[in-house]
C-alpha cells in the first residue's frame, strides 16, 4: 500500500484494505491549530460532521448524491453512522434495478480510540445488496447494488495528532461492478458510473467532503 499513500499521512488504520486490483484514490485534509486543546474541540467537531452522514450532501457544496443512514431492513434512521448500519446512495441519472434505483453500502468494520496524543474515529464501507427482498440472479446468488465490485471499499478516517486534525478517505480495489449484477442494463449502466468515478470523479467529491468535514470558522487554525 506504501506506493498509494501519501508522504504527509502519519496514521493509517488496519481497516483500510490492502490494494490488490483496480485502482485506489485518496483524498485528504489538514488543519494545523495553535496547541492541542484547540486541535481537540475541531476534532470533536469535525467528528460530528463525518458521521452525521445524513448531512453530508449539506455540508459540500455541488456534490453530485445524497447519502441516507438506514437500518438492514431498509428503514430511514436519523443515526450516526455505527457498524451495520447501510448508506442509500442516490446519485444523478438511472440507478440500478437491483437497487430500486439507488446504490448500497454496508458499514462493515468501525474502530474509535483516544489518548493524550492521538484521537481517531475510522468506519469501512463495502458495495452491498439491497436491504431484503434483493434482487435474485440467474445463478441465485443475492445481487450487489452498487456500481463499484463487491471487493471495492471506502474507509473514512478522521484523527488528531496533537495540534492537527485531519481527515483521510481511502478508495481501494476500485472496479466496475458488471459481474456481480444479471440484468444487461445494471451491467450497462454500472460500466459507465463505476469507470468514471474510478478514473477520478469520485476522488473530487470525497476532496470536497474531507474539506467539509474538518472546516471550521469558528476555531481558527495556525498561521
Amino acid at each position: 500500500m506504501e506506493e498509494f499513500r501519501k508522504k504527509w499521512v502519519d496514521f493509517e488504520p488496519d481497516i483500510v484494505p490492502e490494494q490488490n486490483e483496480g485502482r485506489a484514490l485518496e483524498a485528504e485534509s489538514t488543519r494545523l491549530y495553535q496547541d492541542s486543546d484547540a486541535a481537540k474541540m475541531a476534532y470533536l467537531k469535525a467528528r460530528e460532521r463525518l458521521l452525521h452522514v445524513n448531512n453530508w450532501a449539506s455540508l459540500v457544496e455541488g456534490v453530485t448524491g445524497e447519502f441516507r443512514l438506514t437500518e438492514s431492513s431498509g428503514q430511514m434512521t436519523e443515526e450516526t453512522a455505527r457498524k451495520g448500519l447501510m448508506i442509500r446512495i442516490d446519485i444523478p441519472g438511472p440507478g440500478t434495478k437491483a437497487g430500486d434505483g439507488y446504490d448500497w453500502v454496508i458499514i462493515e468494520e468501525m474502530e474509535e480510540g483516544s489518548s493524550q496524543e492521538l484521537d481517531f474515529l475510522a468506519f469501512r464501507v463495502k458495495p452491498s445488496k439491497k436491504p431484503l427482498g434483493s434482487l435474485i440472479s440467474n445463478h441465485g446468488e443475492e445481487e450487489i447494488a452498487h456500481f463499484y465490485d463487491p471487493e471495492a471499499s471506502g474507509t473514512f478516517v478522521l484523527y488528531r495528532t496533537t495540534n492537527v486534525v485531519t481527515c483521510t478517505i481511502y478508495d481501494r480495489n476500485l472496479k466496475a461492478n458488471t459481474g456481480a449484477v444479471s440484468r444487461v442494463t445494471d451491467k450497462l449502466r454500472n460500466a459507465v458510473v463505476g469507470t468514471t468515478a474510478a478514473m477520478g470523479i469520485s476522488g473530487v467529491q470525497w476532496q470536497k467532503l474531507a474539506d467539509a468535514v474538518v472546516e471550521d470558522e469558528q476555531i481558527q487554525p495556525a498561521d
